[in-house]
């Protein structure tokens, strides 16, 4: 069986990077046996799934030097995808965790300091050689600055047309150890994630389909 693994990465604090990662884990268990890797030494992601009463996505703690070992077994265990919490700032080890994936997220918010951040972020994944895209995250309700944003990163590479706004129900569900997709109320976040889930799912398809022509060419 092929494991996937999907990072998410940022070089700035506060843009949402893990609530992103834990969101998009249980929208995409609905189709894939998902392990949730939390490599943020500030633990969000771990806290959230230790509370939690179901064990879907599965969650581990990892940090760069065993995420190798993190990714061989999930192999060996019948995960077809792992997603990464990076931690929140390029630190040392930030390279190794790149490394083992086969695509990286870069959620950035619709400000001038994350655009500006963003860029170190996309610089240091095209140095890595990974496969990217980047998706406004936080978004407040119909502010100039959200378009204004997309073309700003527009040249960086693909940038997700589905934006995650900056919704009440995305901090709420994780109070509540649950996600977005899992609660009773909070359909337009939901909706919001499932959109970008699936996008981002066709996105890496692609990349992969073209990857192999390549070799194979």
């Amino acid at each position: 069986m092929t494991t996937f693994v999907l990072a998410v990465s940022s070089t700035k604090g506060g843009c949402g990077k893990s609530t992103l990662a834990i969101h998009l884990s249980v929208a995409a268990a609905g189709t894939h046996r998902v392990l949730l890797v939390d490599a943020d030494p500030q633990g969000t992601v771990s806290t959230w799934g230790a509370s939690r009463s179901s064990d879907i996505p599965t969650v581990v703690r990892a940090n760069p030097s065993n995420i190798g070992e993190v990714i061989d077994a999930a192999c060996v265990e019948g995960f077809n995808l792992v997603v990464i919490d990076c931690p929140p700032h390029a630190i040392a080890g930030t390279t190794d965790l790149l490394a083992v994936a086969d695509h990286v997220v870069i959620p950035c918010q619709p400000t001038m300091p994350d655009l500006a951040a963003t860029q170190q972020a996309v610089m240091l994944v095209v140095a890595s050689r990974k496969p990217y895209s980047l998706v406004i995250n936080r978004a407040p309700a119909r502010a100039a600055e959200v378009a204004q944003t997309q073309m700003a990163l527009a040249s960086a590479g693909d940038v997700s047309p589905v934006v995650i706004g900056d919704r009440r129900a995305f901090s709420r569900a994780l109070t509540d150890s649950l996600a977005v997709t899992e609660m009773a109320h909070g359909e337009k976040a939901s909706f919001e994630i499932l959109s970008y889930w699936n996008w981002l799912y066709q996105l890496t398809q692609q990349k992969e389909s073209a990857r192999w022509k390549n070799k194979a060419a």
